[in-house]
């Protein structure tokens, strides 16, 4: 090639260096605009796929919660059902019926035992005292012998008894008095916050028995003045609050120089609780505060509420406090081989120049 090609070739190089360069700055923009794209796509992917995951993890929460919730619900039902069965602080008998329509329990067969005037309530009905039939009336027989030998210190042979069994469950003291309603006119009565026993009494205990259902309000349904004796065996041990009250109340309708016999813990018991404390029926009933002190320490002590309640006092403190409502004639140390608690007796007094 001539010079003068070359010289005519060269003045377009700066042209063709600069349609390079425009070449490559375009393909430069071309190609950043793609990643700038790709990158805003994905982007939008990655949105689009974490807004799907949230949504995921929130219906999963939703979900959760929901379960959860109607999980916590129930627990929530369980728990006031259960306080409100037992109700230690309002004016109502256990169970409380939670359904809208109410129809009678159901029972077991009641058990016959030959030689026994009245059946014993099956196992399920015995409310923690002995399942065996044998065990289980011996244990009442016990007990009843107890207020009979009061009775007969304080009170002496009487006719037309009226006597009261405070706490009386199915009947497992009360029973041991049909001979004498039977052979001296005693007439029997019972109360009990719960429900259930009052209702087998009345299905399979004679018509005279006057059984119902109290509340753990200090409120009795009877008469001024009206009844000789009131006993209860465990009664006191679970009664927390208006102890007071209820010993007012229960000497409101004894008649005067009529008797209350009724058991109670003191150190005796503590005692023993102390060296069962290592037994499970023990630790559920008990507080821990107790358990560990093999001797009280407190002129008085009381764990729980009514269902489980434990209330102890020391005996000479129990027998300053009772006294101040009723005259005490004896606070004894328990009187069987089955029994841990003390029996406090006490009697309503007479009126000045009675």
């Amino acid at each position: 090639m001539s010079h003068p090609a070359l010289r005519a070739l060269a003045r377009f190089i700066p042209q063709i260096m600069r349609l390079e360069e425009s070449r490559d700055a375009a393909i430069r923009e071309r190609d950043l605009a793609q990643q700038q794209a790709h990158a805003e796509q994905q982007q939008a992917l990655s949105a689009q796929q974490q807004a799907e995951s949230a949504q995921r993890m929130l219906d999963e929460v939703l979900q959760r919660q929901h379960v959860d919730g109607n999980a916590r619900v129930e627990q929530t039902l369980a728990m006031v059902r259960a306080e409100y069965t037992v109700l230690p602080r309002f004016g109502f008998h256990q169970p409380i019926d939670y359904e809208p329509d109410s129809l009678p329990p159901h029972f077991d067969p009641p058990v016959v035992v030959p030689g026994e005037a009245l059946p014993l309530p099956a196992p399920a009905e015995r409310f923690g005292y002995p399942a065996d039939d044998a065990a289980y009336l011996h244990m009442g027989a016990l007990d009843a012998a107890v207020v009979r030998a009061a009775i007969d210190r304080h009170l002496g042979p009487r006719q037309d008894l009226a006597l009261l069994d405070f706490g009386c469950s199915s009947g497992r003291v009360l029973r041991h008095f049909d001979a004498e309603r039977s052979a001296q006119g005693w007439r029997l009565h019972g109360v009990d916050i719960q429900a259930r026993p009052i209702e087998w009494l009345r299905l399979h205990f004679p018509q005279d028995y006057l059984v119902t259902t109290g509340t753990v309000q200090p409120h009795l349904p009877f008469e001024d003045n009206s009844l000789d004796v009131i006993y209860g065996f465990s009664v006191f041990t679970h009664i927390k609050y208006l102890w007071d009250m209820w010993l007012l109340e229960l000497r409101r309708v004894l008649k005067p120089g009529g008797l209350l016999v009724q058991t109670i813990h003191t150190e005796n018991a503590w005692a023993f609780y102390h060296g069962q404390r290592e037994e499970a029926w023990v630790r559920r009933a008990h507080s821990a505060r107790m358990l560990d002190r093999p001797e009280m320490d407190a002129d008085w002590f009381h764990h729980g509420d009514i269902a489980v309640s434990q209330a102890f006092w020391k005996a000479e403190i129990a027998r300053r406090n009772w006294g101040r409502y009723l005259e005490v004639l004896e606070l004894l140390p328990p009187q069987h081989d089955l029994s841990f608690q003390d029996v406090m007796i006490c009697r309503k007094p007479l009126p000045l120049g009675w």
